[in-house]
C-alpha cells in the first residue's frame, strides 16, 4: 500500500492503476517464494505426493514446477541473442553520448529501439527513441567529460537488470538472453531510471507487461521454425543446445522417432523411485505423465 501510495500520490483513479502494477510485481516473485518452502519441505524429507497435495497438484506438476530451485536462480553466465548484444553496444553509446560514468537503465531502454522483438513492443506502444531520450535527459542531465563507449562499464542497477533478464529466460526455457527478456526486466523494477523514464513518458506498465507476456511468460517459448535434421525432446520442447545430453530414437513404421533430454531423464527417475517406494505396498504399478511438447501442458 505504500508502494502505490508513493506512485500515485494524487488522483485516486491512479493509485488504482498503482496498485494493478505492484500486484502483478508481487505475482511475478509469487514462484519464487512459494519455491523456497518447497525446497524447506524437500530438504525435510517430505514427497512431491505430499508437496502436490497441500498445492493442489499432481506430485508430476509440483516436481515438474518447483523442481531444483537452485536452477531456477539466475545463472552466472549467460548467452545474449545477436539483437540483444546490438541492443546492449548501443546502449553504451548512448551513455557516452550523455558523457556518463557508467551505462544505466535508461541508456538500456534507448538500446532496445535498436533490433528485436522490444523495438516492435515498444513501437507498438507508441513510444519513439528520441522521446525516449528526450525525458531521460531532462531527468538525468548528462555529467562530465565521461568516458569513451568501450570502456564504460553497467551500473549496478543495469547489471541486476541483465541478471533478471538471464533469469526470465531460463524460466520460459530459452537458451539465450534476448531483447524481449531485457526489456521485461526493465519493466518489472519500479525503482529503476528506466522505469523512472517510462512513467515520466505515462506508459502503462501493465500494458507493457501484457504485450511481453507471450515472449517471456512461464513455458510461452514462442515456437520457432526448425531447420531440417534439427532434434528436440519430445517431451519438454528443449533442443540439442539448450540441455547436455539428447537422446533420439529411430523411427518406427515410417514414422518420426521420439526424442528424450537428459533432464526429462533424470524427472523420469525421479517419478518411478518415489512412486515405487510410495506404491510398492499397495501392489500398484508407477505411471509416468510427461507432456508431450506437442500437446498443451
Amino acid at each position: 500500500m505504500d508502494a502505490v501510495r508513493e506512485q500515485a500520490p494524487g488522483v485516486p483513479l491512479d493509485r488504482v492503476e498503482a496498485a494493478l502494477t505492484v500486484s502483478e510485481e508481487l505475482a511475478s516473485c509469487a514462484d519464487e517464494l512459494i519455491g523456497q518452502f518447497v525446497a524447506e519441505a524437500r530438504q525435510a524429507g517430505c514427497s512431491w505426493t505430499e508437496i502436490g497435495q497441500r498445492i493442489g497438484v499432481s506430485k508430476q506438476a509440483a516436481r515438474q514446477r518447483f523442481a531444483d530451485t537452485r536452477q531456477r536462480r539466475a545463472p552466472e553466465t549467460f548467452t545474449l541473442s545477436a539483437a540483444a548484444g546490438d541492443c546492449l553496444q548501443a546502449a553504451r553509446r548512448e551513455a557516452a553520448a550523455d558523457r556518463a560514468a557508467e551505462v544505466g537503465t535508461h541508456h538500456q531502454l534507448i538500446g532496445l529501439f535498436h533490433a528485436g522483438v522490444a523495438a516492435a513492443v515498444l513501437q507498438d506502444l507508441g513510444l519513439r527513441a528520441t522521446a525516449v531520450r528526450a525525458a531521460a535527459r531532462e531527468l538525468f542531465p548528462r555529467g562530465g567529460p565521461g568516458l569513451p563507449g568501450g570502456l564504460l562499464q553497467e551500473s549496478a542497477a543495469a547489471r541486476e537488470v541483465m541478471r533478471r533478464a538471464a533469469a526470465l529466460a531460463q524460466r520460459a526455457g530459452r537458451g539465450e538472453v534476448d531483447t524481449e527478456h531485457l526489456l521485461a526486466a526493465l519493466a518489472l523494477d519500479p525503482g529503476s531510471r528506466a522505469r523512472r523514464v517510462l512513467s515520466h513518458l505515462g506508459v502503462s506498465i501493465t500494458t507493457m507487461k501484457k504485450a511481453l507476456e507471450s515472449y517471456v511468460g512461464p513455458g510461452k517459448e514462442r515456437r520457432r521454425k526448425r531447420a531440417a535434421g534439427d532434434v528436440a525432446c519430445s517431451f519438454c520442447g528443449k533442443s540439442q543446445k539448450q540441455v547436455k545430453k539428447l537422446v533420439a530414437s529411430p523411427g518406427g513404421h515410417g514414422g518420426p522417432g521420439v526424442s528424450i533430454c537428459d533432464e526429462c531423464i533424470e524427472l523420469c527417475h525421479e517419478i518411478v523411485t518415489e512412486e515405487i517406494a510410495t506404491d510398492a505396498g499397495a501392489g500398484q504399478r508407477p505411471e509416468i505423465r510427461l507432456h508431450s511438447a506437442s500437446t498443451p501442458r
